[in-house]
């Protein structure tokens, strides 16, 4: 398509909309393509123009214009295609269309008599249908009379042979029927009957025929249930007498049967549950019996496990796939209405102990009668039941839990909340002294805050506070014991850790000596580890043998994570800093005779003294503290922690100890090549030998003595190492310790030739 829009043309008004307006020009806009305005849009049915506009609302004016006038020129386009390739079909039409006219007139005659005949034809057969339907309407509702007379025959008949069969219109009593197992099998010949005229009766209840017969129905279905329950109730009595036999069994299975037969099976289990049920539980379940609920409940499960149990077989086995549930309808209803009226106080959460007493017997009770439940569908029928769940929220455990919650944090939270009261030590027994936590599943508690978390969480899991239903309570409650403890313990210890610095301050004071607080604050330290080291392992003890047993199994991983992740904290809160304060402390007094390894060297300078053959005196007396250390704690400190702090104490004593010997050995050196110096500027033998303080002869130097003092001390100091139980051949750093004086073994031969 050429361009529309001609540069050079003069413009024109914007609103212009005539035939040359395909001509303006002064436009910049590319040229559209044909579909750019789609023509079915225009000729459809429900074309709007402002809806049309609208949608187009974001082309400018000139844009817009631009658009329709190129669909405009296009249409015209079309026009004068189509009219040249139609050209001959125009000119010829005038030409085709002559005689049209007079043709017309002659079909029109015709046709007008053709429609006249056929709407007569219409009528006609319009009348015959419309008879006809008047016909086949009446003939439908003469079915329908016939039916309704059928039916209502068909229900006199009913009515009437099951009053025959109930003998309700004779005169004298039947005496073909002198038993009751002849009376069970008439009714169940009559319910048979039974169930066909109500199925009859349910068809014809709009009719008026039932209104006027309503009284006879009414009589039949009295009279049958009045034979029914007396029926039932002879065998329920001649059950309740203990007299149970063949006759009695098939006399229940035909009367329950009838019973199932007419869908009046609550019925039977209303009169069981008077006739039978009810007399026994009212026997059993009095005032006084309620002292005893476990003796009184077993009594109960013996009736359902034992009188009622006949009753049961025949509606499980016998009658299987009734409606009967004898179990729940009969006996559970009437025992919890019988306790609802009469043992309301055993639902009361105020006596602890007698409410735990008696929801674990009830509860134990519920448990035995869903055994008793044969079937799937029976334990739904007695879980589902309204007598069930009232049951169940009548006990209050968020009431009882409260109380409990109370009796067991409060003189708990007033001990922790005493600092003087909390930290009271109780000494274990004489046979567990010395023992610590080597006594096997014994853990004995010093501090007695311990205690009294410790005994707070067995109260939680004890037999007589315990309950299942509330698991997640008391495990709860656990936690956040186990986490108060916790936070005890590390309030305990900031406070001993700021005393020994108090008392660390007054010891640079001669005036006030400290070293006895420091032992009491040692000693506190050795304790809470030990109670806290005793507390989680008696916890993690308890968790397997006592609660994992009374949580579920679905959960008991993740609670398990839940407690480790606390005692983890706990441990690493106290624990850890305990131990490093003990060992810094217990380090620093066996370090104090190290101060002892400079004075070896005073001992043989310019002494003239012998070469040493003995160790220092000061050796032996290294580990000493550590050794009255563990004596003064013995109580507290199990031979495992024993061997880990004394091999720590011994690092850091060893470490100490190579460092003053390697100074020691440092400033020997250092003097020996200050003397051979001196040597070598004064040639004269007497100042050479009195500088270098040797005697004529094969003697040894006193550097030399004190380097063999110091091989003697060091192979003295593995020899102590034993004591903390330290193998020295696989202790790294004595190794490393005596490799520093093993150059030294050549002393202990003599001394070197003088050159």
């Amino acid at each position: 398509m050429t361009n529309i829009l001609k540069p050079h043309d003069r413009k024109r008004p914007v609103f212009n909309f005539q035939d040359e307006d395909d001509e303006d020009g002064n436009f910049t806009f590319e040229p559209l393509t044909k579909d750019a305005v789609d023509r079915a849009a225009f000729i459809a049915p429900n074309f709007d123009t402002d809806r049309f506009l609208a949608s187009r609302r974001h082309l400018g004016l000139e844009r817009l214009k631009v658009e329709f006038n190129n669909h405009l020129k296009f249409l015209k386009t079309e026009l004068i295609e189509l009219i040249n390739r139609d050209y001959q079909d125009f000119i010829d039409l005038s030409t085709n269309l002559k005689g049209v006219d007079k043709a017309i007139s002659n079909i029109r005659g015709p046709l007008k008599r053709m429609e006249h005949e056929a709407l007569d034809i219409r009528i006609n057969c319009q009348s015959s249908i419309d008879q006809l339907e008047s016909q086949l309407q009446h003939r439908a509702e003469l079915r329908e009379k016939k039916t309704c007379l059928k039916l209502m025959l068909n229900i006199h008949e009913s009515v009437t042979k099951v009053e025959d069969l109930l003998e309700i219109n004779t005169d004298t009593p039947a005496i073909s029927v002198t038993s009751d197992e002849s009376l069970g099998k008439q009714i169940e010949r009559v319910a048979i009957e039974y169930n066909q005229m109500q199925h009859l009766v349910k068809r014809g209840k709009h009719l008026p025929f039932m209104a006027e017969n309503e009284w006879r129905i009414t009589r039949i279905k009295d009279t049958l249930q009045s034979k029914l329950s007396r029926t039932l109730e002879s065998a329920l009595r001649q059950l309740q007498e203990g007299q149970p036999n063949d006759s009695t069994k098939q006399s229940l299975i035909q009367c329950l049967r009838t019973y199932a037969l007419i869908d009046q099976t609550q019925v039977a289990e209303w009169l069981i549950r008077e006739q039978f049920v009810r007399p026994f539980v009212e026997k059993t379940i009095t005032h006084d019996a309620l002292a005893d609920l476990t003796t009184m409940y077993s009594k109960l499960l013996s009736f359902a496990s034992g009188d009622l149990q006949p009753i049961l077989d025949i509606t499980q086995k016998n009658l299987k796939g009734t409606t009967y549930e004898i179990l729940v309808n009969s006996f559970w209803v009437e025992v919890i209405d019988r306790l609802n009226r009469h043992g309301s106080s055993i639902y009361a959460p105020g006596q602890t102990d007698s409410f735990h007493k008696s929801y674990t017997a009830s509860i134990s009770f519920v448990s035995s009668i869903e055994n008793i439940c044969t079937s799937r569908k029976s334990l739904i029928c007695l879980r589902s039941h309204p007598r069930y769940s009232e049951f169940m929220k009548r006990w209050q455990l968020p009431v009882y839990f409260q109380l409990r919650f109370r009796e067991i944090v409060k003189n708990v939270e007033d001990l922790l909340n005493n600092p003087t009261g909390s930290t009271v030590i109780q000494q274990p027994p004489s046979s567990s002294s010395g023992g610590g936590g080597d006594s096997g599943e014994s853990y004995h508690l010093a501090f007695a805050a311990t205690r009294a978390i410790s005994q707070a969480i067995e109260k939680c899991w004890s037999d007589h506070i315990f309950l299942y239903s509330l698991s997640h309570r008391f495990w709860k409650l656990t936690l956040q014991l186990t986490k108060r403890y916790s936070i005890w313990a590390t309030g305990i210890l900031q406070h001993i850790l700021g005393a020994d610095k108090t008392n660390q301050g007054k010891a640079t004071n001669p005036s006030k000596p400290s070293n006895n607080d420091e032992s009491i604050s040692t000693s506190q330290l050795v304790i809470l580890s030990h109670d806290v080291d005793a507390f989680i392992q008696e916890v993690k003890s308890r968790i397997t043998k006592t609660i994992a047993p009374k949580l579920p199994d679905v959960d008991l991983s993740m609670l398990r994570e839940s407690m480790d992740t606390i005692l983890d904290e706990l441990a690493m809160a106290t624990v850890a800093e305990i131990q490093f304060r003990v060992v810094r402390i217990v380090s620093r007094r066996c370090s104090e005779a190290l101060n002892h390894v400079p004075d070896i060297s005073g001992q043989y300078r310019y002494t003239n003294k012998p070469p040493p053959t003995e160790p220092s005196p000061f050796i032996s007396k290294i580990f000493q503290p550590y050794s009255e250390f563990t004596e003064q704690n013995t109580t507290w400190i199990d031979s495992d922690k024993q061997e880990l702090w004394g091999r720590l104490i011994a690092e850091n004593v060893v470490n100490r100890y190579m460092t003053s010997i390697s100074d020691l050995l440092t400033s020997l050196r250092k003097m020996e090549n200050s003397l051979k110096k001196i040597k070598k500027s004064k040639k004269s033998a007497q100042s050479s030998s009195s500088l270098l303080n040797q005697q004529p002869g094969r003697t040894m130097s006193d550097e030399d003595k004190i380097r063999l003092q110091i091989l003697l001390d060091v192979r003295q100091l593995g020899e102590e190492l034993s004591s903390l139980s330290i193998d020295k051949h696989a202790f790294k750093l004595y190794g490393k310790l005596y490799e520093i004086v093993k150059p030294f073994e050549s002393l202990e031969a003599g001394p070197p030739d003088s050159s």
